[in-house]
């Protein structure tokens, strides 16, 4: 009789231990990723995904410090404001390999800020086995639902840099260092003769003028960073 019991005792504990490894099988698992777009690498993009077998409802997002981005559509006296990524409160249901996705940030435009800008952010995705029941029955009889809860990681520097390598001669160098250097010159002999001026008017017609000379320079490099986006570093060649 012994014997016997201690055969029914091990079944049942196996029967409890497939049971859970099945409920481990046939679960939802979600996670936040970061990712680069298909088209620029440099474009980073926020993608919440489920890995899981089976649907994850009501899915949320808690942050130690919210992720951030540069908005630069608001670029003001050369400024731009760092702002809270837009999230959604809740994603109300993902099927299996089903995904939210938008885009986060660029890589390059975000190293210019340094440390400015925040680089990595911790939080959780909580999630559920079910949808929440409907009706006062359902509530309370009904079956709980399981919460479930994933750790995030989004880290910046984490990211590998991608590189087209791009030989110059010395010749080349030193005409772009030379071309830097006038630049600069004739910026500050405009500068010296610019200050010297006493009529506002003037004053405010001239601070126009370089505003929008700059705004120009900047949408420029703007626009040609997203229509070339590899990052070129230049090495010097002999001969």
């Amino acid at each position: 009789m012994l014997l016997g019991l201690a055969a029914l005792l091990y079944a049942h504990r196996q029967i409890r231990r497939q049971q859970k490894s099945n409920a481990k099988q046939t679960r939802p698992h979600v996670a936040m990723v970061m990712e680069p777009h298909a088209a620029d690498w440099h474009v980073i993009e926020l993608a919440v995904r489920n890995f899981g077998s089976t649907a994850a409802y009501d899915v949320g997002f808690t942050f130690d410090k919210p992720p951030t981005v540069a908005r630069y559509e608001h670029t003001e006296d050369g400024f731009t404001d760092i702002v809270e990524l837009t999230l959604p409160q809740s994603i109300p249901e993902l099927a299996p390999t089903q995904e939210w996705r938008t885009v986060w940030d660029s890589a390059l435009d975000r190293s210019q800020f340094g440390s400015s800008i925040e680089s990595r952010f911790e939080g959780v995705v909580s999630y559920y086995d079910r949808p929440e029941p409907q009706g006062r029955w359902a509530k309370t009889f009904g079956r709980k639902r399981t919460v479930y809860r994933t750790k995030v990681v989004l880290d910046w520097e984490a990211l590998q840099p991608v590189r087209r390598i791009e030989m110059m001669t010395g010749h080349d160098l030193a005409k772009r260092e030379r071309e830097k250097l006038e630049l600069l010159r004739n910026t500050l002999d405009y500068f010296h003769y610019a200050t010297k001026e006493a009529r506002v008017d003037v004053l405010r017609t001239e601070i126009d003028r370089m505003k929008r000379a700059a705004e120009e320079t900047q949408s420029r490099w703007r626009r040609e960073r997203f229509e070339h986006p590899t990052e070129v570093v230049r090495l010097p060649r002999h001969g």
